[in-house]
């Protein structure tokens, strides 16, 4: 089953690149209509747009054009190498119009109702290739090689060589009509063109990408329970701990395939963007994705800054999502993008493109400058997001538009759901769990040979607990009692979360294997960290105070909350 190479139709278009679009889109579909329906192309038959949209989405369309709202390759433009849908009732409409009111090339009469009749004059050719409007080079064109035009539209044709599809060309427009061979179609094959063997299959992606075309994305070769399965399986052994039962790789991965941005609300520490980032890596590392965008948003975002602006001087400055995303060269591809602290700004003030891109069927986007690009389908946005309940004054409020676009996950809080399955008992051996995945990071950098100036001084510490009985007896009663005292009060169950618990435990592990200093580190990390995240009523501080009796600075941790109960009634008044 012998087909063209495609080294000969790259030549080919090569050959027919700035031919007039007459000679290669209208006549030839007035040709192929002539064939089928048995006319004279010279008398006339009846001929319009239709015909030539039908010969342009046979020969001229090829798989995965960069901008789906052009996918016609051009063959004959290299200046847009992509033409509309619209153009058969455009530009090419009005090249035959203006031809016919010329009297020359395709002369036109009108019928009571589309479509109108068109016939060939006995001299198209010689008038087209001198031009339509004689001294205007614009409007002329230089003569084709049957062979080329041969090789282009019957590139998918199985014949056995060269010769056999300059005939099936021939058989299928018959172009021996007028005078149209010798003067706008050359016949004659050239001696090189024989000496590349056609090949045993068709291969039109590859020669899709040749002219332009966007590559195929890899195919995601599993189902969606092994997606998932892997991606949860890397997560976990980069150190984050999903909270009991699971489920919430899938939740995000479901809400991506519906098209929908992802909003991970909770409070700090609750491993929003830990988790980010690891399904993110995860996924980058499972299918050969492009390394995720991290964008990092500042209370000042707006589309500028976001996406771009266009500078005194009239270029397009773009930012990272649009020149990585919206620009990408893989736009069939998937891009994984984290928004961190996303509420930060006013969304609509920066995302108003993507969201409106969203909703969009050819998810278009308009770059400064004025260029036109198209949101990539698999554009995965997943976004951190603090409460605008739990921080008014530094957070945004989320509109309905944007939750309309949004699947809103509330992280869990896994230290209290943990602790609530297994008892009070367990914070001992998830602090120790928290200062071993640290441990783990340190000592991989240093075995990397890319330790930071001061790993060693962290690693010194940190490998002196690999065990919760490395730690004394007091501080591990204490931390319970601690741990303990904030959990049992609903407030607690909220904001005392494993981030907390990981830089309590770290405090820890940097003090010396001695009980009284491992006592004193604790109670710094109660002064200086648990103290600063109390909240709710008089009472709720309660517990903690008396569960800190015994440290060595409990009078300091005392005077801490006496101040923040100097507030309104009843009411923690924060302190920073």
């Amino acid at each position: 089953m012998p087909f063209a190479p495609n080294a000969l139709v790259v030549r080919a278009v090569d050959k027919i690149k700035d031919a007039h679009p007459l000679a290669v889109v209208s006549i030839p579909a007035l040709l192929k209509t002539a064939v089928e329906t048995s006319s004279d192309p010279v008398a006339g038959l009846l001929f319009g747009s239709t015909e030539e949209s039908a010969l342009l989405d046979q020969y001229f369309a090829l798989p995965r054009p960069p901008d789906p709202d052009r996918p016609w390759r051009a063959i004959w433009s290299e200046q847009e190498p992509w033409q509309k849908r619209k153009y058969p009732g455009g530009t090419l409409q009005r090249r035959r119009t203006d031809a016919s009111g010329r009297g020359r090339v395709m002369i036109q009469t009108k019928m009571p109702s589309p479509p109108d009749r068109w016939r060939l004059t006995p001299t198209a050719g010689a008038e087209l290739v001198a031009g339509i409007n004689p001294g205007n080079a614009t409007s002329s064109t230089k003569p084709l090689n049957i062979v080329d035009l041969a090789l282009w539209f019957g590139r998918n044709e199985d014949v056995a060589d060269i010769d056999a599809l300059v005939e099936w060309f021939k058989a299928t427009f018959n172009p021996h009509v007028a005078d149209l061979v010798g003067t706008l179609y050359l016949d004659g094959v050239p001696g090189d063109y024989k000496s590349l063997p056609f090949e045993v299959a068709p291969s039109p992606d590859e020669l899709a990408e040749q002219l332009g075309a966007d590559p195929p994305a890899p195919t995601v070769g599993m189902d969606l329970d092994a997606l998932v399965a892997a991606i949860e399986t890397r997560v976990i052994d980069g150190g984050f701990r999903m909270p009991p039962g699971g489920g919430l790789v899938r939740r995000v991965v479901t809400a991506w395939l519906r098209g929908d941005l992802v909003v991970l609300v909770g409070q700090p520490g609750t491993g929003k963007t830990m988790f980010s980032e690891l399904l993110a890596r995860s996924m980058e590392a499972e299918l050969g994705l492009d390394t995720p965008l991290m964008i990092p948003i500042r209370s000042d975002y707006d589309e500028a800054e976001f996406i771009g602006y266009e500078r005194l001087d009239g270029t397009p400055q773009l930012r990272d999502f649009a020149s990585e995303v919206l620009k990408t060269g893989a736009p069939l591809e998937a891009h994984v993008v984290i928004l961190e602290e996303f509420n930060l700004a006013a969304i609509e003030e920066y995302l108003a493109s993507v969201l409106v891109a969203m909703q969009d069927q050819e998810r278009v986007v308009r770059l400064p400058g004025g260029e036109l690009t198209h949101l990539p389908v698999d554009t995965f946005i997943i976004a951190t997001c603090n409460s605008y309940r739990d921080e008014p004054e530094t957070r945004t409020r989320v509109s309905s538009p944007t939750k309309r676009r949004s699947t809103t996950i509330t992280m869990p809080n896994v230290l209290a759901e943990q602790v609530a399955a297994d008892g009070i008992a367990i914070i001992v051996d998830l602090a120790v769990d928290l200062i071993k995945q640290q441990t783990n990071r340190v000592t991989a950098r240093i075995a990397g040979n890319r330790p930071a100036q001061f790993d060693q001084l962290r690693d010194n510490g940190l490998s002196s607990v690999t065990a919760a009985s490395d730690l004394s007896q007091a501080v591990r009663d204490k931390l319970r009692s601690i741990a303990g005292a904030i959990l049992d009060t609903s407030p607690g169950r909220s904001w005392f979360t494993l981030g907390i618990l990981r830089d309590v435990a770290l405090e820890i592990a940097y003090a010396p294997r001695q009980e009284p200093d491992e006592l004193a580190a604790l109670g710094r990390a109660v002064a200086d960290k648990i103290v600063h995240q109390l909240r709710g009523t008089h009472a709720d501080a309660d517990p903690l105070l008396a569960a800190a009796t015994g440290l060595p600075n409990y009078s300091d941790i005392e005077a801490l909350i006496v101040r923040m109960k100097d507030g309104p009634p009843d009411e923690l008044l924060p302190l920073v």
